[in-house]
């Protein structure tokens, strides 16, 4: 049965290396010690519904096709379609596996909790082959593989982070994981064996290269993880620097190398020029915001830490707007920095080891309770998804795709405006509490007006066009997530931009 912890064994208040290690491993222990059905979850509900959040995203954009006509550059690709059948697979899995969680064990005899994890498997199989169109043992083989894999990753996910997600939390970052490793997998393979080697646009060649070095820094995570010699500063530099020299140096697709590829597609234009630029000063910016935090020896307020939501919102406005694939560029290049950056802390390598965990000190909030700063990352990600899950991102940037434009602007516009501005004017003029919960009826109405004028400002600009009908669908989309901001005990920097997107995708 599941356990939760409402303090962990991990303080933020930890000052040294040793106390660090110390409390970690106590974490760790308790966690092993509990039996294989028992999991040390963030202090927060269950969240069993988020394992729906991914599939239900990308089966909107699945059923938006039959009736969307994209450009003809865009046809939706069969690899989207069979990502969408295995993530349908997953969420099949994940509720079997928190059936068997909220049964008494003393009821059930093994055989049945071997029975209830393969019933997914065959349904699976069968939306592959129906799906996808292809051979019964390929769907077999693959729907097995994956579900499998899937099932074990998330629970070594549980059990190695204690006290950091809530099952819904894990089912989110899994199952990303999961479709991202597939995804990259079937790239490579038709470059490699089928010979697909004609990669023309810019989007292609960039995506491909991005995706190749978060494979590889995967793997950098994979060895840390499992080898605790390389957890030393020179192997772990070391790492780096091969990560570096492999993400520049390594020609991909018979094509140039990468950093050549990238320096050609950087003075093809000189708006990317200006906006490359723009994005070094905001970055310089949200170093300096940490570095005077440090200096007051604070922890951040609400207030403090919603200045990196208006960066957020800086970044990805002028990037969807005009620059989109130097954005979807500019997102691998920081996740897989802030990856790197969270290595470094975690192992407090020096020397910038201590001045890290000082950092997470003042800006972690009661999401942090884990080991991993969950906040951050999740703030990118929920900003990314959308960008990530939509087919073809970088080709919808016109008004002629309507609704088609907004999702792509799903966590800009949760994130960045509307939780912004439901969290500040909440907590200064909120007066209205929502029952069973600290969030206040202002908070939300500020979400939603905060959410609409960023819309209203790009139809007058000619950004969209929405038909009446689709106005309904967009105020729809808005009170929902207000409302779910409101109620939710879930990191809603993961949650709100799924849900706009969710909606939105569906209909349009």
């Amino acid at each position: 049965m599941k356990l939760r912890m409402r303090s962990s064994g991990y303080s933020r208040d930890t000052s040294s290396e040793e106390d660090f290690q110390i409390k970690y491993r106590q974490m760790l222990e308790t966690s092993k010690s509990e039996k294989g059905d028992n999991f040390i979850t963030r202090s927060a509900s269950s969240g069993y519904w988020l394992s729906a959040l991914i599939p239900l995203a990308l089966a909107s954009a699945f059923s938006s096709s039959l009736f969307t006509t994209y450009q003809p550059q865009c046809d939706l690709p069969q690899t989207y379609n069979l990502l969408t059948a295995l993530a349908v697979g997953m969420v099949l899995e994940s509720l079997c596996f928190f059936i068997y969680l909220n049964k008494k064990k003393e009821n059930w005899h093994r055989s049945w909790k071997i029975i209830l994890a393969l019933i997914p498997i065959p349904l699976t199989t069968c939306m592959i082959k129906f799906v996808v169109l292809t051979t019964w043992p390929y769907a077999w083989c693959l729907s097995t593989v994956v579900i499998f894999l899937y099932q074990t990753v998330y629970v070594k996910i549980l059990h190695g982070f204690p006290s950091t997600f809530t099952f819904g939390e894990a089912c989110v970052l899994v199952q990303s994981l999961i479709l991202f490793l597939l995804n990259i997998f079937i790239k490579l393979y038709d470059i490699i064996f089928k010979g697909q080697t004609a990669i023309i646009r810019d989007f292609d060649k960039l995506n491909l290269i991005v995706m190749t070095t978060l494979l590889w820094l995967s793997v950098i995570c994979l060895l840390l993880s499992i080898c605790s010699w390389l957890r030393h500063a020179f192997c772990v530099y070391g790492l780096i620097s091969a990560l570096a020299i492999s993400a520049t140096c390594l020609p991909l697709a018979n094509a140039s190398l990468p950093i050549i590829t990238v320096w050609k597609f950087m003075f093809k234009d000189i708006m990317r020029l200006y906006i490359a630029l723009f994005y070094a000063v905001l970055s310089s910016a949200a170093v300096c915001a940490v570095a005077w935090q440090l200096h007051r020896a604070q922890t951040a307020s609400t207030s403090v830490r919603k200045i990196f939501h208006v960066l957020l919102v800086l970044v990805y406005m002028p990037g969807i707007l005009y620059q989109c694939t130097l954005l979807y560029v500019a997102i691998g290049a920081a996740l897989a920095l802030m990856v790197i950056i969270e290595i470094l802390r975690l192992l407090c390598i020096p020397p910038l080891g201590e001045v890290l965990r000082n950092a997470f000190k003042c800006f972690a909030d009661e999401k942090d309770a884990g080991l991993i700063a969950l906040t951050p990352f999740c703030l990118l990600i929920g900003c990314s998804l959308p960008l990530w899950l939509k087919p073809c991102p970088c080709l919808i940037t016109n008004s002629q795709f309507g609704l088609q434009f907004l999702p792509l602007m799903a966590g800009v516009l949760t994130i960045g405006f509307g939780d912004t501005a439901a969290s500040i004017f909440g907590s200064k003029y909120g007066r209205i509490k929502w029952r069973n919960g600290s969030r206040t009826l202002e908070g939300s109405l500020a979400f939603i007006v905060a959410t609409f004028i960023p819309i209203l400002i790009l139809n007058a600009l000619s950004f969209i066009s929405l038909s009446v009908a689709q106005w309904l669908v967009v105020a729809g989309a808005v009170i929902v997530s207000a409302l779910v901001e409101a109620h939710t005990d879930q990191i809603d920097n993961l949650v709100l931009p799924l849900i706009f997107y969710s909606i939105v995708s569906f209909i349009g």
